[in-house]
């Protein structure tokens, strides 16, 4: 506290961490004790707010490559908005914080793009080749397939497509971890627009990896250890119209990522639980007990 004179005795209310009163003829000044806010941490925030980083990664990780992916965003929603929107609280993946600060990222089955065009079918095979439902009819792609082949097979097997559709194709690989423990992922992206009189070779554009054959069907050259999607997108009316896709993943890491204790190691790593509502009910794995008095 102090007492103040000469012109700082009009002051009066606050300024800054300083609040000023009257006495009689004697301006007091009593500085406010500063109380750092620490932000309240629930289960129920931590577990949502775990979500948010490797989402984030992996976006990031496409380096712009899914835009225009979602075609019924509001006019004030970014692709960026509508990804998080869409795949937040659905296939949480959880990293610590010194992963994050690494720039981890787990390659998971996120809502890649959302549309109006049918969407394209993925299954798994025997050995972990990705098999598309595109029929290629005869064709078997080489290095001497041209866009034009490819385009003639795409439209005469598939009648949800028309010339001047675009096919993309985006395969993530899930990478051993760094030096540091941090899974990390690398993105392979590939399109080809369909023209019947083509002559470019079609692997001049697009890499065999996503773009093989594979029992008839437009499929994943190898075996995938990560996530496939392919993406069927065309323009109309001047708008681009995208197809509804989610990655299919086939991940030997993703499960250390997406457990419990994997959820309670990202919280107790970005300082834990500070608020408890105790009638919520708790995982199995944990366990809790409250005293009360008699």
């Amino acid at each position: 506290m102090a007492i103040l004179t000469g012109i700082n005795t009009c002051l009066r209310n606050s300024a800054g961490s300083w609040t000023f009163s009257r006495n009689k003829n004697t301006t007091i000044a009593m500085q406010k004790v500063e109380k750092k806010a620490v932000p309240v941490r629930s289960t129920k925030q931590m577990i949502r707010r775990m979500g948010w980083a490797n989402i984030v990664a992996m976006w990031g990780s496409f380096t712009g490559n899914l835009k225009p992916s979602f075609e019924r965003k509001g006019i004030r929603h970014s692709d960026f908005n509508a990804f998080m929107a869409t795949n937040l609280d659905i296939n949480n993946v959880y990293l610590k914080r010194e992963e994050v600060r690494h720039n981890a990222c787990v390659a998971a089955p996120y809502t890649m793009s959302q549309g109006s065009l049918p969407t394209i079918g993925v299954t798994m095979q025997n050995g972990g080749k990705m098999k598309s439902d595109i029929s290629l009819g005869d064709l078997v792609i080489d290095s001497e397939t041209t866009v034009g082949n490819f385009s003639k097979a795409v439209l005469d097997n598939n009648r949800d497509f028309v010339e001047g559709d675009q096919i993309i194709g985006f395969l993530v690989q899930q990478l051993s971890a760094d030096e540091n423990g941090t899974p990390k992922v690398r993105i392979e992206a590939g399109r080809v627009r369909l023209r019947v009189n083509s002559t470019r070779k079609l692997l001049d554009v697009v890499s065999e990896a996503m773009f093989s054959t594979m029992d008839g069907y437009l499929a994943t050259k190898t075996s995938v250890n990560g996530g496939v999607a392919w993406i069927h997108s065309r323009i109309e009316k001047g708008k681009t119209k995208v197809s509804t896709q989610r990655l299919t993943v086939n991940n030997n890491v993703l499960s250390d990522y997406t457990s419990v204790s994997a959820r309670t190691a990202a919280i107790e790593s970005y300082g834990g639980v500070n608020k408890q509502d105790y009638l919520t009910p708790y995982d199995d794995e944990e366990t809790e007990s409250a005293q009360t008095n008699p």
